[in-house]
């Protein structure tokens, strides 16, 4: 079989988003010419862009409808943590080969979950590489003129901090994928190794709560380089202290079963790769974050306070010898 041209992958497998344009909010050209053209609009553009390189951010001979899934998860997850509905994406796709089973696996798998989000594939660039990577550019825009948006430096003295969901399932998968971990040392049931894993083939963005948490929270970040790491970024955006007690952090079910704490807590404080929200509201908010939680049927904790001050301090028994690191990308 001769091998497919650049422009051949593009044509068979990523012109899948020109049948629901529409449905993503509109785009005047799409892939298929020397650049994309979108309507302007009277409210500011969000940018997000993250890159996935094997053996860096997925292990070596990943399936690639996960790599897909997992792409995109963990983009939409920065879109989550601002509230704001991505609409359109861009892609840069370095190919070790052009091999179409491969191709076909991730194309499907990328066409379903940009259906899913209602996201248009707008164009991007496909290249020969020595290593596989997947690089995506997602665009929406603000809900309204003024640019409202979740960030990182609005955190207030006083407020509480809140966490969604479950954390150390991101450490704790890999280390299942990898396989560097003995079963003695972790007898996790079958049902619990596979929920873990999931969590790493497909990242759950918290995108519609993150979207209606606009109205009740000041800061927020998703958790992606680990729970200190990030919340260091609020504290330092901020300025202000973040006080974080360990014994309110919720675990992953699927850890409890680990013969050593101090790996969990290593996995819960700085694995990284939950992408779940952390982000910190006024007291008189918590009733209404509370509503939220359930409407969504999304667990939510609180988990410390913002005083005044600087940094990350992690309080309660037996967490506080831990420090503030988290994954480093140099």
């Amino acid at each position: 079989m001769a091998a497919l041209s650049e422009f051949d992958i593009i044509k068979q497998y990523f012109s899948f988003s020109g049948h629901g344009i529409q449905k993503s909010g509109g785009v005047l050209l799409g892939v298929g010419d020397d650049a994309a053209i979108l309507p302007s609009s009277k409210t500011p553009i969000v940018i997000a862009t993250d890159t996935l390189i094997e053996g860096v951010h997925f292990p070596k001979y990943f399936p690639p409808k996960h790599l897909a899934s997992r792409a995109l998860g963990v983009n939409i997850s920065d879109f989550a943590a601002m509230g704001v509905i991505p609409t359109a994406m861009t892609m840069a796709l370095s190919l070790t080969s052009s091999d179409p089973q491969w191709l076909a696996e991730f194309s499907k798998s990328l066409a379903q979950q940009c259906e899913y989000y209602g996201i248009a594939l707008i164009g991007g660039d496909t290249t020969k590489s020595p290593c596989l990577s997947v690089s995506l550019t997602l665009l929406g825009n603000t809900h309204d003129e003024a640019g409202s948006t979740l960030r990182r430096s609005a955190a207030q003295d006083g407020d509480d901090v809140w966490v969604t969901g479950s954390l150390g399932k991101g450490a704790a998968a890999l280390a299942l994928l990898t396989e560097t971990i003995a079963s003695d040392e972790w007898p996790c049931d079958l049902a619990e190794k596979e929920n873990l894993k999931e969590s790493f083939y497909a990242p759950q963005p918290r995108l519609d709560f993150g979207v209606e948490l606009l109205t009740f929270a000041n800061a927020a970040i998703d958790i992606s380089d680990g729970l200190l790491a990030d919340a260091q970024h609020i504290a330092e955006q901020s300025q202000t202290q973040l006080s974080i007690m360990g014994d309110l952090l919720p675990l992953h079910s699927g850890l409890l079963s680990h013969a050593d704490p101090d790996k969990i807590k290593q996995w819960v404080l700085s694995g990284g790769d939950d992408y779940e929200l952390l982000f910190t509201a006024a007291p008189p908010m918590a009733e209404a974050i509370m509503d939220l939680s359930n409407k969504h049927q999304l667990p939510c904790h609180r988990i410390g306070t913002v005083k005044s001050g600087s940094g990350v301090k992690l309080l309660g028994n037996n967490w506080t010898s831990f420090k503030v690191e988290g994954y480093q990308h140099f």
